[in-house]
């Protein structure tokens, strides 16, 4: 069973963000990504393109933009990002409550085409239902089922076909479609999350993907019904694993680290040694986790420790099974 590594870019959780938010006193990023930092010209967004270029350097396989209320837009973030990082996937997480389904499969196409297919959706609406309408959606809880999968088939179907029409209760289209150069491009990877009976039904219908969260409940129980119920209708889904991570050389270190930034007991941490590391996430692996989309309080630091020393350690650890 294989083993891919993401990593979830810096939001405004991460401290060195903030700071640069701080220091940059809202002077415009330019490209390249890496420039003078001096006179406030360096900012958030510098940042986060460096940790995208880490990411890159240290042999993850994608970049995860997260949907985040007090943050950038993730479509953006990505976007500015493309031509800064050009073998990685760029994971978009946004909720299929933003608008048009047909216009953000317009998007999607768009992307793909700049970006040699690389683009992937990774969809969610918040679960607190103010936070939603605070965001202009007023979808109730009952209906979120219903309303993703009505997106899901305007937007493939307006993808893979030059004229279709649905008409349902959240979303339609007549006669949609694209041409010329939009056309024929492969509709993105999707990400689907939740580790209720609900969200893994869904899943085993219409994700690529489907991401738990480390502390889940019965973890192992829920990837094994998640792959019978794929079964069932003939597909399979990928087993994703979101975890924030701390490493360092020193066990105890990391602990340390682990504790100043207030997520010592959080559970969905891994932390301590490399080697420490490295086994939990073999171990994580052997319960069927193909993807761990990772990421750290201090996210810069942490990508390039995890890369360099925390990869090459599990890729042997899961290569002497294999043998």
């Amino acid at each position: 069973m294989s083993v891919s590594f993401y990593w979830r870019l810096p939001g405004p959780d991460d401290v060195r963000n903030r700071a640069f938010d701080a220091l940059a006193g809202g002077s415009p990023a330019r490209l390249p990504a890496v420039h003078d930092i001096r006179n406030g010209r360096y900012g958030s967004f510098d940042h986060v393109a460096q940790v995208a270029r880490a990411a890159e350097l240290a042999a993850f396989d994608g970049i995860i933009a997260a949907d985040d209320p007090g943050g950038d837009a993730s479509l953006i973030t990505l976007g500015a990002l493309a031509r800064e990082v050009r073998r990685v996937r760029l994971i978009a997480t946004f909720s299929p409550g933003i608008g048009s389904a047909v216009y953000a499969a317009k998007k999607a196409v768009s992307f793909q085409r700049y970006t040699g297919n690389r683009f992937g959706w990774a969809l969610q609406s918040a679960p607190d239902a103010a936070r939603r309408r605070s965001l202009g959606d007023f979808v109730t809880d009952a209906d979120l089922a219903t309303r993703l999968e009505e997106f899901l088939v305007v937007a493939r179907g307006v993808v893979e076909s030059e004229r279709f029409s649905y008409d349902g209760r959240f979303f339609g289209v007549l006669d949609g479609g694209f041409q010329g150069p939009l056309s024929g491009r492969p509709f993105p990877e999707l990400t689907l999350s939740g580790d209720s009976d609900a969200a893994l039904a869904q899943s085993a219908r219409l994700a690529d993907v489907h991401a738990f969260n480390l502390g889940t409940t019965d973890l192992a129980a829920r990837i094994g019904a998640l792959h019978a119920q794929a079964r069932s209708h003939g597909r399979t889904v990928e087993v994703a694993l979101r975890a924030r991570i701390v490493s360092h050389p020193d066990g105890q270190r990391a602990r340390l680290e682990a504790a100043r930034a207030g997520i010592a007991d959080a559970p969905d941490l891994i932390t301590g040694s490399y080697d420490e590391v490295a086994a939990r996430i073999e171990a994580l692996h052997g319960l069927g986790v193909q993807r761990f989309e990772l990421s750290a309080p201090r996210s810069l630091d942490e990508v390039y420790r995890t890369g360099e020393h925390v990869l090459p350690r599990v890729r042997r650890l899961i290569g002497k099974e294999a043998a």
